[in-house]
């Protein structure tokens, strides 16, 4: 049994990236602010017999993000498959070029870029000593072309998928897998391409397949 590690678990991406690989035998350990939240989607994976944990972190805090996985290395052990894609829109609000500010551009790069940078530090060691293992990042499509209207999120979104896409070419040919999945829908719970049931099934093809990099969901 394989441990899967969602930072930023959320009610779409993340919980439904936990079920697809919970339903496959990965126990799911969750990392996100809010503790109550986490709950709740572990009584919701509980219910689908699948086993998961929560350890509650700001993962832009990175001595919170340290401290997240040391508690996953104590309750599971070692990650096998780490998944990494929290969501910042500034408070509900967006920044185009005029209003991105040292601030707001700062602060999404400590979520998206330095937090995916810690999390890797805490799971890679572990990777590489095993010679295998899964590292996969969830972005937008600014990360690939800018979007006025997302102007400060997309730095860090194009941060992510540069730093995904360098760790794949130096990885790869030691047994670690890296994907980034760039997402250009309106998430939604709807049966359709948008819902994250079906854009979780990308996640789960990008580690099983493991003959992509770069992929544009759109």
């Amino acid at each position: 049994m394989g441990t899967l590690a969602v930072v930023g678990m959320g009610p779409l991406i993340g919980l439904s990236v936990a079920k697809v690989f919970g339903r496959r035998g990965f126990r799911i350990a969750m990392v996100a602010r809010r503790p109550e939240a986490l709950d709740a989607y572990a009584k919701a994976l509980a219910a689908e017999g699948i086993e998961a944990a929560a350890f509650p972190a700001d993962a832009s805090d990175r001595a919170q993000l340290k401290a997240a996985f040391a508690a996953i290395r104590a309750r599971f052990g070692t990650v096998d498959v780490l998944e990494y894609s929290p969501t910042e829109w500034g408070n509900g609000k967006l920044y185009p070029p005029l209003e991105t500010t040292t601030e707001t551009a700062l602060a999404h790069f400590r979520l998206l870029v330095l937090g995916a940078i810690t999390a890797v530090e805490e799971v890679l060691p572990d990777m590489l000593e095993r010679g295998r293992g899964t590292l996969l990042f969830g972005a937008g499509t600014s990360a690939h072309r800018p979007h006025p209207f997302v102007t400060s999120l997309g730095i860090s979104n194009a941060g992510v998928r540069n730093y995904a896409l360098c760790l794949a070419d130096e990885l790869g040919p030691r047994g670690i897998h890296v994907g980034v999945v760039a997402i250009g829908l309106q998430i939604q719970r709807d049966g359709t391409r948008a819902d994250p049931d079906r854009i979780a099934e990308v996640f789960w093809d990008l580690h099983e397949k493991r003959d992509q990099n770069d992929v544009v969901y759109a």
